[in-house]
């Protein structure tokens, strides 16, 4: 065996250990950070799910497509009272984490970014209506779905220039992408 043999040998063994994890880690939820009890790991986490959600896009593998879109959906409807995504969610216990005193940020950027890359992967036009409400961003904007755009929300409109706040999904995407 040559070593570009050995190559793809190895590549595809590691391929076949991704899908298999991405698959021991989907539930009901969503995707779970770990499938091992070990502390809270066994929980829909915000930057995990979406992280695991774009690998499963790029599979295209429906399963794994649909335990994003669980992913999306979980963290919707355990958004917090001021708009903010959850970080991680155990809704066996009954558990949310909106981070400390201060929130986690992140969460709320990992969920748009997570919102875009599944509709436009998958055209899924049920999904995009469902978390059409208030989501706030680093704690500045709060933004809403509108004509498939992220928007501030018309009550802010006042106090910030929408234009210059208003996000696409498509040029939210080339952003990521070039980073």
């Amino acid at each position: 065996m040559n070593s570009e043999q050995t190559d793809e040998a190895f590549l595809a063994e590691g391929y076949t250990r991704a899908l298999a994890l991405l698959r021991e880690c989907s539930s009901e939820d969503g995707f779970l950070a770990s499938p091992s009890q070990h502390d809270n790991y066994r929980r829909v986490w915000a930057r995990d799910g979406v992280i695991m959600g774009l690998a499963a896009l790029m599979t295209g593998d429906r399963e794994l497509a649909g335990s994003f879109r669980h992913t999306l959906l979980t963290l919707a409807r355990y958004q917090g009272p001021h708009g903010e995504i959850p970080s991680n969610v155990d809704s066996v216990a009954g558990r949310v984490s909106y981070g400390g005193t201060t929130g986690r940020v992140d969460a709320d950027l990992w969920f748009i970014i997570g919102c875009c890359q599944y509709w436009q992967a998958t055209g899924d036009d049920e999904f995009l209506p469902l978390p059409d409400y208030a989501v706030s961003d680093v704690g500045t904007i709060i933004y809403e779905i509108r004509g498939g755009q992220w928007c501030p929300l018309k009550e802010w409109a006042a106090s910030v220039t929408p234009t210059r706040h208003q996000v696409r999904c498509d040029s939210l995407l080339d952003e990521t992408h070039s980073v």
